[in-house]
């Protein structure tokens, strides 16, 4: 019976986390330890840890500021044979980690499984495409790997990857983004075996340029982290076809007036190219 480790980051939210903690709690799987790296300076977490079912399988832990390192100071206390890093605004379908189980049970060679999100509404929420299961490549990695929605099988990969902690929110270095797809990509180099299939979700808000909640500064800066993972890894091809497309939404929604996504498009894109130049965002 495969035992889940849930490495869960939180800075600032009370709410969101104790939502997810409830949803843990109703798993009808009930193999699992929850990590929370905790990186408050204060002790907001007690009584939301405390009012949870399964606060005996939680352990918490104190982090300094930065998403790849709490990660990885998770990953290191992990025991559980699956690792994955739900959000600290996630939450779990009740049936999620007996799917999940059951799916790595049909796929004994499987080191990677990543799949969809929803929102409250049931509408997809990231990882949209490709539509049918499939394979993930270098080709669609950056469509298919959000690390609150993949679940990473131990055995062979733990202490041998790590997320670069130079990306990530707060890492303090300008590439605060695609850290989840850098981990995916030096996972695949040393042999990892990862399949994308959005029939199972994860619940997560709705976050993109249609829902109107990001920035041109942020999404910027996630055209940084994109860059500069694309040169790290030696993928100027994609960075080309990343770049033209986000250059060609940039037209076409400003032919169509829309130029508020025409901004972020543009923006993106030009993010794109300097983190590719190793151009860090400005803090």
């Amino acid at each position: 019976m495969l035992k889940f480790s849930l490495v869960v980051a939180t800075k600032g939210r009370t709410l969101e986390l104790a939502q997810l903690l409830r949803s843990i709690d109703r798993q009808v799987y009930g193999a699992f330890e929850v990590i929370v790296i905790d990186q408050n300076d204060d002790e907001r977490l007690d009584e939301i840890i405390k009012a949870s079912n399964s606060r005996d399988k939680i352990r918490r832990v104190k982090c300094s500021p930065g998403l790849s390192r709490a990660k990885n100071v998770g990953l290191r206390m992990a025991v559980g044979d699956v690792v994955a890093f739900p959000d600290d605004d996630c939450w779990y379908p009740p049936r999620l980690l007996s799917d999940i189980a059951v799916y790595f049970a049909q796929y004994p060679m499987l080191d990677i499984l990543s799949i969809t999100s929803r929102d409250a509404n049931g509408r997809l929420s990231g990882n949209r495409w490709p539509l049918s299961p499939c394979e993930i490549t270098q080709l669609n990695v950056f469509r298919t790997s959000v690390s609150y929605s993949y679940f990473v099988r131990l055995p062979r990969l733990k202490r041998q990857i790590y997320f670069d902690e130079k990306l990530g929110l707060a890492s303090g270095s300008g590439y605060e983004a695609s850290e989840d797809t850098d981990f995916v990509i030096e996972a695949m180099k040393i042999g990892a075996r990862a399949r994308f299939d959005k029939t199972l979700y994860v619940g997560h808000p709705r976050k993109d340029v249609r829902k109107g909640n990001i920035s041109p500064k942020r999404f910027y800066s996630y055209g940084v982290g994109m860059g500069y993972v694309q040169r790290k890894h030696g993928l100027l091809l994609l960075f080309v076809l990343f770049v033209g497309y986000d250059l060609v939404r940039a037209a076409l929604a400003k032919a169509a007036g829309k130029a508020a996504w025409a901004d972020l498009w543009y923006a993106h894109g030009r993010g794109l190219i300097a983190g590719y130049r190793g151009e860090p965002a400005k803090q």
